[in-house]
């Protein structure tokens, strides 16, 4: 049966799917980001300064192990908009799906007025023909 609500519930139905789609794909993200810090934090342990050698490789070592302490630096920003964001949008999530549980307990609401004046109007009829076969008998 066809109410008032179907549009309005397919809306808030698209809605909270992609809000869904979207806290995936920041889990996703994250995961990848989280992984490249993990491998950088390896590699900067994992790294050890020159024993002997000139002056220059010694301070070429140590921007090595800079940039890789400003990547995970950035890195961990990133991690933390993410997960900003995330929580941000498990509140729409929380609110999308409350909104689309209202419009589907309107609709269902509706659903079973239509079916009850259906059932009434049903009702009517099938006392109407049973007042012309009882006045056909009778006639």
């Amino acid at each position: 049966m066809k109410t008032k609500f179907d549009n309005i519930v397919k809306i808030r139905k698209q809605e909270v799917d992609k809000i869904k789609r979207d806290i995936q794909k920041i889990n996703s993200a994250l995961k990848e980001i989280e992984n490249k810090v993990l491998k950088l934090k390896k590699e900067l342990f994992s790294f050890s300064l020159p024993k002997s050698g000139s002056f220059s490789q010694i301070i070429q070592s140590r921007e090595i192990q800079n940039a890789i302490k400003n990547e995970i630096d950035n890195l961990s920003s990133q991690i933390n908009m993410l997960n900003s964001r995330k929580k941000a949008l498990l509140e729409e999530l929380k609110k999308a799906e409350i909104e689309y549980e209202k419009m589907k307990y309107l609709q269902a609401q509706e659903i079973k007025k239509m079916i009850k004046r259906q059932r009434l109007k049903e009702a009517k009829e099938i006392d109407e023909i049973a007042i012309l076969l009882e006045n056909f008998k009778n006639g």
